[in-house]
């Protein structure tokens, strides 16, 4: 019992304390005040997966005390603390290592599976604990001590505690999936954590913030039937002393590293395996898992890892870390995404496993998401973030590293095509009025999920694929060699990665001593959008250059913009001409700036008035060109002469730029008319014809929507038939002595009738897809669904409705084809097929044939509403928010209608409880993109120029 005068000095330094917890503000993202810092977690954990789902937990943490109060405070959230108790330890590691040895397993599974609580005498004796407080609503758990920490002493802190086991993706969460043919018996359990982004605290009481590094070591107990897989390779594995048919496993400790990389997987999967040879000597043991039956399709990724590790170590000039590295496909784990966790990387299934079903995008979208959690193993990993304020410093470096290192290793993947998807989808969204900075604060959004947005990733790598291009490679790549070599197993944030690209530069002379990397990309992290570079040419010659915030031209700045209509940037200005023609990385260097003080300038120029200029060449930077008319049309010249001699990464940028400006009202369409005109001359481009269609698709289904000219109607006409005449269409390819040509998107009756005919081979039996890859063709079997008549779709009906343990690769094939249809009583048989009682559909298939039907635009409506109108089915369904919220989302996307954006944003509003925070958030953010631009498309009061 304390005397009197060590209960004041506890009172007062306990009032102290939580006055200056009280002080923080309710959003989670607070750091927690510098009380202790992490040195180790030890860390057991029993989680039950069936039958009362639960997770049984303790950990012991050691801590240096930072200040002198009794008061500890972790993060703890939808944890239960049973007992508490903190111990003073010696200053020694080794030392510390041995002391207060306890049986943590056995304390686990008797409180876990009889509710008995352990007692140790020894530790017991020693506690300075008095007492433990949780704050649910703040996510965080105190300790009152008994007496005052010593600033610079040791501690050890034990807790043994109760959580969940999550049926959505965070914390400790299991999902179910199928193994055989009946859903009754063949049902298995597999159980995962995903801690990223402030998911720890649901796992265990920590300081979950990721500058907060610490070293792990995890021991799992789980029924014998499951393997655990962890961080770090097996130490070792025992059976429970009190329950059969049960093992602990405990695993090496892992390095230093943040909280959210801790990981464990449960599962009863099978794997594939090989050895990496690292640039350090040591052999790498890299093993992939999943089903039995599904280990084939793992080839692809078997093969890319050690390629990709090996460029990885060679260009950043760091071995990989850890002895090994486990990649799990993982059922149940949110479409689209991966989890770069140490060692332990988790990616939903359709992101790694490849089938010949996959088709070149989706295999390349595969690749560059391997790529980029490889690359996270050094950016995030080996060198964390010191606040989740500067996350998007490690996207966009490891989105960076994807086509750099894909272009090395996988060069007939479509790389570059991923690439220019992610930016100009980017240079679209960072448009909205509304949109965030990229350095904005964490704090600022719903949740810190949201901060793992399409800026943090396609912006940031945007930015420092500019950074590389105006400092030049060398320079870029010395900078992130120092930087990684100095902040390895600590956190540095984007002001220390600048300094040292600035160094770099001063070193090879790319930039100047007046100018400043920091100061320079300030202006481009510390607001949101990007500037319109105006380029125009006087007769004389000059070359008059200015910038200004791209965005409608005449509209006011809406009340809740967060983009200052008076935004300037540092802007670096590369180029090129006719005569010239320099597009490799070098010639990327700037040859001028644009500054905030000084938004425009003019260069002499030394060519004559009909050559073209070009500036920005291969996208090297992050913003958009427009031209004076005449260059416009010197430009759409050379690409009808020889749209070879403008590599392709420049001619799509060059063609989504006339469209979007097109869009945005600052210049005509029919700029855009001719720059595509060139493809009714070629059968390459294939990512530029998709281009354009997205873009002409847009017009069309806004005027669909709203009353148009006949100029408009015919300038849209025009477009489609340049994007497809005289194109060799893939059935055209698929015989030697087929010559002809056209494309089925478009209707031409011959492409129309080889597909038709392919097909009706097909159901007559004359061919078979899985001999004959000619007709295992999605192209094809689109083409004769769109086209066909209603034997046609029996037979795909038939074929899709019927399947064994697996669908087979043509019957996934069949049922993507199906989506193309145009027929509203085919799409409602295709949606009700979830609801069909002898159809075996996963919310895989569901979710596909949902997201595609919403991209047609022949029955985008009939999805709507399907979608809206089984709502609760739906959810039951897919039993995942984030699935629902990502429907909704691709609604917003492809809706050409306000009043349909009306009804879906009131849709949202009425059912937000049933969606994730963030879903609801990302859902309104589209709506109100799409609106912006339908607006703008759709205001006839500045129409386009007469064709």
């Amino acid at each position: 019992m304390p005397s009197t005068i060590n209960s004041l000095v506890v009172f007062t330094c306990w009032w102290t304390t939580t006055l200056m917890f009280q002080a923080m503000a309710n959003e989670n993202l607070e750091p927690l005040p510098v009380i202790v810092t992490p040195i180790h977690y030890r860390l057991t954990l029993l989680p039950i997966l069936e039958d009362n789902p639960r997770l049984c937990g303790h950990v012991w943490i050691d801590v240096k005390a930072r200040a002198e109060t009794n008061l500890i405070v972790l993060h703890a959230s939808d944890l239960t603390i049973i007992k508490a108790i903190v111990l003073p330890v010696s200053s020694d590691a080794s030392e510390r290592g041995s002391q207060f040895k306890s049986e943590d397993g056995l304390m686990v599974e008797n409180f876990c599976f009889a509710t008995a609580v352990y007692h140790d005498t020894n530790a017991d004796s020693s506690n300075i604990a008095l007492d433990h407080h949780a704050d649910g609503q703040k996510q965080l758990s105190s300790i009152l001590l008994r007496e005052v920490l010593k600033k610079g002493a040791y501690y050890r802190i034990g807790l043994l505690y109760t959580g969940n086991i999550y049926e959505s993706n965070k914390g400790f969460f299991r999902a179910t999936y199928d193994v055989g043919n009946k859903s009754d018996c063949c049902k298995r359990t597999i159980a995962a954590t995903q801690l990223e982004a402030i998911h720890a605290r649901r796992l265990f009481p920590c300081i979950d913030e990721p500058a907060q590094k610490a070293t792990f070591q995890l021991m799992v107990g789980h029924h014998f039937t499951l393997k655990a897989i962890n961080n770090m390779p097996l130490k070792s594995s025992t059976r429970m002393a009190t329950v059969d048919n049960w093992v602990w496993d405990t695993f090496d400790t892992t390095p230093v590293m943040s909280t959210y990389l801790l990981a464990c997987v449960l599962t009863e999967f099978n794997h594939v395996e090989t050895t990496y040879h690292s640039i350090s000597g040591n052999n790498v043991t890299v093993r992939l898992w999943t089903h039995q039956h599904r280990l084939g399709h793992l080839d692809f990724a078997l093969n890319l890892i050690p390629k990709a590790l090996n460029k990885l170590e060679n260009y950043l000039g760091v071995p990989y870390s850890l002895p090994k590295l486990d990649v799990v496909a993982l059922p149940g784990y949110e479409e689209g995404k991966a989890m770069e966790n140490w060692g332990l990387i988790i990616h939903s299934e359709m992101n790694l496993l490849v089938d010949e079903t996959t088709d070149d995008i989706d295999k390349s979208i595969v690749g560059a998401t391997i790529v980029h959690e490889l690359a996270h193993q050094w950016f995030g990993n080996l060198v964390s973030s010191t606040s989740w304020d500067d996350i998007w410093t490690n996207e966009g470096l490891t989105t960076l590293f994807e086509s750099a290192i894909l272009e090395q290793v996988a060069s007939d993947l479509e790389y570059e095509t991923v690439m220019l998807v992610f930016l100009q989808e980017v240079m679209r969204s960072d448009l909205l009025s509304t949109q965030f900075a990229l350095s904005a604060p964490a704090s600022r959004y719903p949740s810190v999920d949201e901060k793992f947005d399409v800026i943090a990733y396609a912006k940031g790598a945007a930015i420092f694929r500019m950074v590389r291009s105006f400092v030049g490679e060398e320079a870029f790549q010395s900078a992130i060699r120092r930087y990684l070599n100095k902040y390895q197993y600590a956190s540095a944030n984007s002001t220390d990665l600048w300094n040292l690209i600035n160094q770099e530069a001063r070193r090879t002379h790319t930039i100047s001593g007046r100018m400043n990397v920091a100061r320079i990309m300030k202006t481009w992290t510390q607001q949101p959008g990007y500037p319109l570079v105006h380029v125009h040419r006087s007769k004389n010659g000059i070359i008059h250059i200015s910038q200004r915030p791209f965005k409608n031209s005449d509209s006011p700045p809406k009340e809740n913009s967060t983009m200052a209509v008076s935004a300037s940037w540092w802007v670096p200005i590369s180029m090129t001409n006719g005569e010239e023609l320099k597009f490799s990385p070098k010639d990327r260097l700037p040859v001028a700036w644009l500054s905030p003080r000084k938004p425009s300038m003019e260069l002499q120029g030394t060519i004559g008035n009909n050559t073209w200029v070009l500036v920005n060449p291969q996208v090297g930077n992050y913003y958009r060109v427009n031209y004076d008319r005449r260059n416009w049309d010197l430009l759409a010249e050379q690409l009808m002469r020889n749209h070879t001699v403008i590599p392709f990464i420049t001619r799509s940028q060059l063609v989504d730029d006339a469209f979007v400006m097109g869009h945005a009202k600052i210049i005509s369409y029919d700029i855009a008319l001719e720059l595509i005109r060139y493809l009714t001359h070629t059968n390459d481009d294939v990512l530029i014809r998709r281009v354009a269609q997205s873009h002409i698709q847009f017009l069309e289904g806004i005027a669909a929507n709203s009353i148009q000219s006949p100029d408009k109607r015919k300038m849209i006409k025009n477009m489609s038939s340049f994007i497809t005449r005289e194109r060799r269409s893939r059935m055209a390819k698929m015989s030697a002595d087929d010559s002809g040509r056209g494309d089925c998107d478009s209707g031409d009756h011959q492409c129309v009738n080889k597909a038709l005919l392919l097909f009706r081979d097909f159901i007559d039996g004359t061919i078979h897809p899985g001999k004959d890859r000619s007709a295992n063709s999605e192209s094809v079997w689109c083409a004769a669904v769109r086209h066909g008549s209603q034997p046609e779709w029996n037979f795909a009906w038939n074929m899709t409705s019927s399947y064994g343990d697996q669908m087979l690769p043509e019957t996934k094939t069949m049922l993507k084809a199906m989506c193309c249809t145009t027929d509203s009583v085919n799409a409602k048989q295709l949606l009700t097929r979830a609801f069909h009682p002898n159809i075996k559909q996963g919310p895989k298939e569901t979710l596909m044939i949902m997201q595609r039907l919403i991209k047609n635009p022949t029955v985008h409506q009939v999805a709507v509403t399907f979608i809206l109108s089984n709502w609760n089915f739906l959810n039951k369904h897919f039993q995942n928010p984030s699935v629902m919220s990502e429907l909704l989302t691709a609604i917003a996307k492809h809706s050409y209608s306000i009043e349909e954006l009306e009804k879906v944003k009131a849709f949202v509003v009425g059912n937000s409880k049933e969606l994730e925070s963030g879903g609801v958030n990302r859902i309104m953010a589209a709506i109100n993109n799409n609106m912006e631009w339908l607006e703008l498309a759709t205001d006839e009061s500045r129409a386009i120029d007469e064709l």
